[in-house]
């Protein structure tokens, strides 16, 4: 199939995508042209379809149907990069990342079930440890932005990496407000506070969740595939120097 083709069919499919229409039947076709292209392929033609005018927010929806189709192609690609490679630790510290969102979702449910608040409980100095985990995180996107996002961008495929920080933008206010929230619960009012906490929490853990398997299933490989073999060590080297988060796995910042 060449590239034209392939921008006409993801063009169809999103127009179907952002109508709402049959969405199980929609999601079939996607899964049948991602099946047949490859990561670089897609980035490609949502790289054009942006130039012709895309706003960046509509290819979400395509992102989420690329995760159902490439559920695979990330223990592949585990398999092709070595324990210290800048890729290995992203994919890694993602696994950590998830964690820390399962502990936030299953804090946050305790808490809306909870009448009157309670400083001694426990509940709330796990938010607060949950809470610098989430702004640690920003240690991982600033490797990202700084470093893998512009080598991506050089080789010319800017759609995926657009997608990506806008996401981080949108993710970081509502980080500092849980944060907050944790650090400042003595001087508001309960209900009030349990409102916000989750609604912030509900948007972290959903956006952050489908931001890390967009990653990890098409902004990576493409990464793997368009970054010449020869970059890498450069970009190891410039990961080491911007440093790594608390939870990163200590094996994985071996050179």
């Amino acid at each position: 199939m060449n590239k034209k083709n392939n921008k006409e069919e993801l063009k169809d499919l999103l127009e179907k995508l952002n109508s709402g229409e049959e969405v199980q039947q929609v999601k079939e076709e996607a899964r049948d042209l991602l099946n047949r292209i490859s990561p670089k392929e897609l980035s490609e033609a949502e790289q054009e379809l942006i130039d012709d005018g895309l706003e960046e927010t509509e290819l979400r929806h395509l992102c989420e149907a690329h995760i159902e189709a490439m559920a695979e192609e990330l223990e592949a690609l585990k398999a092709e990069v070595p324990v210290g490679h800048p890729l290995n630790t992203l994919i890694t510290e993602h696994d950590e990342i998830l964690k820390i969102l399962d502990r936030l979702e299953k804090v946050n449910n305790r808490i809306q079930k909870m009448k009157i608040y309670n400083s001694d409980h426990g509940i709330f100095t796990q938010l607060k440890d949950i809470a610098c985990n989430l702004l640690e995180t920003e240690n991982h996107h600033k490797r990202e932005e700084e470093v893998l996002f512009p080598e991506v961008d050089a080789t010319g495929v800017t759609g995926p990496t657009r997608i990506m920080k806008m996401e981080h933008e949108d993710l970081w206010p509502r980080k500092e407000k849980v944060d907050y929230l944790a650090n400042n619960i003595d001087s508001l009012d309960f209900g009030d506070f349990k409102k916000q906490l989750n609604d912030n929490t509900e948007y972290i853990v959903l956006t952050l969740r489908d931001h890390i398997f967009k990653e990890n299933h098409i902004l990576y490989p493409t990464a793997k595939e368009v970054i010449e073999e020869e970059r890498w060590a450069g970009i190891k080297k410039d990961s080491d120097r911007i440093g790594y988060c608390s939870f990163t796995p200590k094996i994985t910042k071996v050179q």
